[in-house]
C-alpha cells in the first residue's frame, strides 16, 4: 500500500471567551487515489472516534460507513488524491471529504439489480446534513454531519419542523 496517508494532526479548539464553545478535536488525512487506502482511512477514523467519543458504538459504526462510502467515491470517480477531515463535537461528528474533481455526482434511478450507486443515498440516510461545495479552482468537498445518537432524540419531534437540510 502506498504510505501517502499522513500522520493525523490534531487541533483542539477552545477559545478563551466567557462562554466558550464546547471543545472540538479534528484530524486531517490526505490519501492517494488507491483503493487500498480505504482500510487505513477506516482505521484512522476508528482511532479518532475511540479517543473523542469512546462509548458511542453507533456513532462509530455510522462514521465508518460514511467515511468508507465517501473515500471510495474519491477513489472510483476522480483522478487525484483526496483529503478526509474529521471534526468531533460534543453532539456529533463532521466529516469532510475533498477531492480534485469538479465533476458533480449525478445520481441515477436505481433498480434492485444495480450493484453500485447507493453510497450517497446511504450517507444521506445516516446524516443530519449532507452538502457539496465546489472549491474555487481545486475540486469539491462533501460535508456530512453525523449526530451523536446518545445526545439526539430517538424519535423525531412532530412539532420541531423539518429535518436539517440536505443539499444533495
Amino acid at each position: 500500500m502506498n504510505t501517502a496517508i499522513e500522520s493525523p494532526s490534531i487541533t483542539r479548539k477552545n477559545p478563551g471567551r466567557k462562554n466558550p464553545r464546547p471543545p472540538t478535536d479534528s484530524t486531517c488525512l490526505s490519501f492517494p487515489n488507491d483503493a487500498a487506502c480505504v482500510a487505513a482511512i477506516r482505521s484512522a477514523t476508528s482511532a479518532f472516534l475511540r479517543r473523542t467519543h469512546p462509548h458511542h458504538r453507533t456513532l462509530l459504526a455510522d462514521a465508518l460507513l460514511v467515511v468508507t462510502e465517501l473515500a471510495t467515491n474519491v477513489v472510483q470517480h476522480t483522478d487525484g488524491p483526496g483529503r478526509l477531515t474529521l471534526t468531533a463535537h460534543r453532539h456529533g461528528l463532521d466529516i469532510d471529504v475533498s477531492d480534485t474533481s469538479r465533476a458533480l455526482p449525478s445520481p441515477a434511478p436505481l433498480t434492485p439489480e444495480d450493484l453500485h450507486g447507493r453510497g450517497l443515498a446511504l450517507v444521506a440516510a445516516l446524516t443530519d446534513s449532507l452538502t457539496l461545495t465546489l472549491d474555487p479552482g481545486s475540486g469539491k468537498t462533501v460535508h456530512a454531519h453525523l449526530p451523536d445518537p446518545s445526545t439526539t432524540p430517538s424519535a423525531p419531534d412532530p412539532d420541531a419542523g423539518p429535518r436539517a437540510h440536505r443539499t444533495w
